[in-house]
């Protein structure tokens, strides 16, 4: 590369540097303090929202939560589906303020392009994806098994299991 290009390459490194936007996300965990904050517009179900960021209303998949279903066009409300979505919209009613935060050992979209995060009430330590899980309105959406947050995750469930809270009395089909 010639040093023109090199230097144009560093300029707009430099430029763009703190820059943010829709599709990209601070990579860090939202209770270390990265991540962007956004406004909660509306709960959408158990483990979806729609948030305002960066002036966007943005389709916001909770990374690593898998609430059971309550408004899937084709498929039936799943056991537990109106309570896990209710869950999720007493945790985030419309104008709460959040830090979404992507991990960099999963696509930032999934396959609906929903924006995949992590999402932490601001000023709080905790994830509302985990406090789901804790609290027995959603199991763990394992993946690939390798996010940030999964050990975390899976010891949640296993306790809420333990102690067949929410969705693991109410419902027989869960694992």
């Amino acid at each position: 590369m010639c040093r023109s290009h090199l230097a144009l390459v560093v300029l707009t490194a430099a430029a763009c540097a703190g820059c943010s936007t829709v599709d990209a996300p601070v990579e860090a965990p939202a209770a270390s303090g990265g991540g962007e904050s956004a406004t909660v517009r509306r709960v959408v179900d158990g483990d979806t929202l729609i948030a305002r960021l960066g002036g966007d209303d943005v389709r916001v998949r909770m990374l690593g939560v898998d609430a059971p279903e309550s408004v899937a066009e084709d498929r039936p409300v799943e056991c537990f589906g109106p309570q896990a979505s209710a869950r999720a919209t007493a945790l985030l009613p419309q104008g709460t303020r959040v830090i979404l935060a992507t991990d960099p050992t999963q696509g930032r979209l999934d396959r609906f392009d929903r924006l995949l995060a992590e999402v932490t009430i601001d000023g709080q330590d905790r994830t509302v994806n985990e406090r789901l899980i804790a609290e027995g309105y959603a199991e763990v959406f394992r993946g690939d098994g390798r996010g940030r947050l999964q050990p975390r995750l899976r010891a949640a469930e296993r306790a809420a299991r333990d102690a067949r809270l929410g969705l693991w009395a109410a419902c027989r089909t869960r694992r």
